[in-house]
């Protein structure tokens, strides 16, 4: 008796997640990137899309097109599936299908007509290419591991009450970044005349579970990581990376490369971790730094969840944005841009679709001497 109320109360529990899980409510919605605790709810064509940040960690709006409707196909407007574990599935498929679709291409591109000639002239263009296929390819089969997905789900519904998102992804192994291959970052040091030489010293500030910078960080002979969440330190020891204290790591030691990829808008003051970098950057050192754009702070351990120092980011667009970032950048903290570029941030994917991305902008930065 005690077996089958298990597995009753299980049932119930994936139910509950599934039915609660409304990932789409129009089906038009606009290609839109975003966090999970502040998105655009807004369909700028068809009203509202209510996306649940409950369930997701960094979801995108996928693009629909008109629906045959008389298709045969399964995947059309008369097909409605009822249980809630179906239209999951159901949800899914067509996510994954708008995926394949999509040309990855476009991750990677700017309008220069946005840009001053400065930043045309140091603007590195990436494109998708194996490594990062392989990350994509690994992740659309990791999101069609039924069980292993509900299991997910069901963890992160009861876990969530008692730990941050960031502990439960890392007890889980789940929900591993990607922003720059091997190639790609050889590519950008290359363009700001630091061709890597397997020499020297690299730290990852906030590295999380050290996923994004170990697909290059054995460009250097020294790796060092900091991360305050205990679950994600334990992942990033079993990836070779020394720990360091997360105040104090600046202080003494200087590193060829200091990383801070996706971390400013997730801290609470960017503007001390950037000067705190500045101080720990070796002679002929880089800032190697990634951030999402459009720029929308969230730190996940403060109380409002809003940064005590806020970067006075302005633009409408990528560029525009981007532009405002290295100005100051220059201005107020100190750092001459020697190349930038765009990329995707890509997330392992869910029930939902295969995987998610935010738009990067990716630079390497050199400390003005004064």
């Amino acid at each position: 008796m005690s077996i089958i109320l298990q597995v009753a109360v299980s049932l119930h529990l994936i139910c509950a997640v599934l039915l609660d899980n409304n990932w789409h409510t129009c089906t038009k919605p606009d290609i839109y990137s975003h966090y999970t605790k502040d998105y655009d709810n807004i369909c700028r064509r068809h009203g509202y899309t209510e996306l649940n940040e409950s369930i997701l960690d960094i979801p995108v709006s996928i693009p629909y097109e008109d629906e045959d409707m008389a298709s045969n196909s399964g995947l059309n407007g008369l097909y409605r599936p009822r249980s809630a574990l179906a239209r999951a599935l159901y949800e899914k498929q067509r996510n994954d299908r708008h995926l394949q679709e999509f040309d990855q291409n476009e991750w990677y591109r700017v309008d220069k007509s946005h840009l001053s000639p400065e930043l045309q002239e140091k603007f590195v263009q990436l494109e998708p290419d194996d490594e990062t296929k392989e990350f994509l390819s690994s992740s659309i089969d990791k999101s069609s591991w039924v069980w292993t997905q509900i299991w997910y789900l069901l963890a992160k519904a009861v876990l969530k009450y008692f730990w941050t998102i960031t502990d439960i992804n890392g007890w889980l192994g789940r929900g591993s970044m990607f922003v720059l291959s091997s190639s790609q970052a050889r590519q950008l040091l290359g363009a700001a005349g630091r061709g890597a030489n397997n020499a020297g010293s690299l730290v990852d500030i906030g590295a999380g579970d050290g996923e994004v910078s170990r697909r290059f960080a054995h460009l250097y002979t020294n790796r060092y990581a900091t991360e305050i969440s205990a679950s994600m330190r334990k992942a990033l020891s079993s990836k070779g990376f020394a720990l360091l204290d997360t105040e104090e790591w600046w202080r003494e030691q200087r590193f060829d490369c200091v990383c801070m990829l996706n971390l400013l808008d997730r801290c609470a003051r960017p503007r001390s971790m950037l000067r705190q970098a500045k101080a720990a950057i070796a002679p002929d050192g880089v800032l190697l730094l990634a951030l999402v754009l459009p720029y929308k702070p969230y730190v996940e351990v403060t109380s409002d969840h809003k940064p005590e120092e806020r970067l006075p980011i302005q633009g409408v667009n990528f560029e525009e944005q981007a532009a405002s970032f290295i100005q100051i950048m220059r201005d107020e903290i100190g750092f001459e841009l020697a190349a930038w570029s765009r990329a995707p941030y890509l997330c392992e994917g869910d029930f939902a679709q295969a995987y998610y991305w935010l738009d990067d902008s990716v630079y390497v930065f050199t400390p003005i001497r004064t």
